[in-house]
């Protein structure tokens, strides 16, 4: 039977799992350590072997004991070492220099700029002596990120050379983690982009990138910018949306993406789209399940074929039109401690009624809302148009009610 080896899978990439079963293959999972194997991983019996998954020789000894077919990434921290290792034994793979580029923000905006592709004025920050000097570059009101994270980790605004300081000193005295990973806390300063956010969601096929559906994204307030809500397919006026996807794709191209799937972040400005950040891996925060809803399109069953060297991997999606709208939205709570929910079984009657979780804060204290892990559930839901989905997630939201415990101790 064909074997792909899936390192790290979280969020989105705990979908390959099932998605390989699918296509008649199956799917072992390489971690660092057994706690970040989800319980429903381990609810479903994935096999999985645990060893030091930031090293190529590692993962792909492990995959050659395997006899695996495929080397896919679970996350976006993986997508570096799945290349490296597929690369050692021959098997499909992105070139590891396309998957490097495309995890530092930095590199890659000064690559696509010398393409001739917007981007973000952006400087970098290695020190806190160069804080001075990348403000003067990139002027105010800006973004601070670090320049490998993911997840929103330490993504501010800023609008004042103090505001700056603070936010760059925090994000380098505690450096950006990410479901247990550890990244640098070298620092990127770029201009804040007017206008509303979008991801494209697309794949890599022998003809070059595609972009297969547009998705609508919630923010939460200012200074971070936490997904609080995500809409398929996007309410974007045609003309907009063709460029929108004609910049990802060329963008995508010029990255050296020539496998996979991809996830990328745009803001639509009044001069264009801009990129803010290009993943090769699936997007999180349910995009994936949108898409298959509204479109009949699996895109983690289009990574898998991909990864196994399918050159057409959607071969029938121009027979796939769209079939609904759908759309998720998370919550997070006003208080400082999460005790409790009701009302769910009324949510899971309400129509198109797809989903409905709260996360397992109960008993501890709720994150602050600066990055995802600082909301508390999530609802979603399908509809026939845009106007009678939002009215459908906006009762399930009224219909949760959450009470907030604060500790005044």
């Amino acid at each position: 039977m064909t074997a792909v080896i899936v390192i790290e899978p979280r969020s989105a990439g705990t979908a390959l799992i099932a998605a390989a079963a699918r296509l008649g293959a199956t799917a072992h999972i390489l971690s660092t350590n057994e706690s970040r194997v989800s319980r429903e991983l381990h609810a479903a019996a994935a096999p999985y072997t645990l060893i030091d998954t930031a090293s190529p020789n590692a993962v792909a000894a492990a995959a050659c004991a395997i006899g695996a077919d495929a080397v896919v990434p679970g996350c976006e921290y993986a997508t570096g070492v799945a290349a490296e290792a597929a690369t050692l034994l021959g098997l499909p793979h992105l070139q590891p220099e396309a998957a490097a580029l495309a995890r530092d923000k930095y590199l890659s905006r000064l690559h696509l700029a010398d393409a001739g592709l917007a981007v973000p004025v952006t400087a970098l920050i290695t020190h806190r002596r160069d804080i001075i000097t990348a403000a003067l570059q990139v002027g105010f009101p800006a973004v601070v990120k670090p320049v490998r994270s993911c997840g929103g980790a330490h993504v501010t605004y800023v609008n004042s050379l103090a505001q700056l300081q603070l936010a760059a000193e925090r994000a380098m005295r505690y450096g950006a983690f990410d479901s247990a990973h550890e990244t640098s806390n070298v620092l990127l300063l770029e201009q804040y982009l007017e206008g509303p956010e979008y991801s494209a969601e697309g794949y890599v096929s022998e003809r070059g990138p595609r972009v297969v559906s547009v998705t609508e994204r919630l923010l939460s307030a200012e200074p971070y910018f936490v997904e609080m809500g995500q809409f398929v397919e996007a309410s974007l006026a045609a003309e907009h949306r063709a460029a929108l996807v004609a910049y990802v794709e060329r963008t995508a191209a010029q990255m050296g993406l020539t496998l996979g799937v991809f996830h990328a972040k745009v803001r639509m400005t009044r001069d264009g789209p801009v990129l803010i950040k290009l993943a090769a891996c699936l997007g999180g925060h349910r995009i994936y399940r949108l898409v298959e809803l509204s479109r009949s399109i699996s895109l983690p069953e289009i990574a898998i074929r991909s990864h196994l060297g399918d050159p057409e991997p959607a071969a029938t999606i121009n027979t796939t039109p769209a079939r609904c709208v759908s759309g998720v939205r998370f919550l997070a709570p006003l208080g400082e401690r999460f005790a409790g929910s009701a009302v769910v079984e009324r949510v899971r009657a309400m129509p198109g009624f797809q989903e409905v979780e709260v996360y397992s804060h109960i008993g501890r204290t709720v994150p602050q809302l600066a990055t995802a892990t600082g909301r508390i559930g999530h609802v979603l839901f399908t509809a026939s148009d845009r106007p009678t989905l939002d009215l459908r997630l906006a009762e399930a939201l009224r219909a949760l009610r959450f009470r907030h415990v604060h500790n005044d101790t």
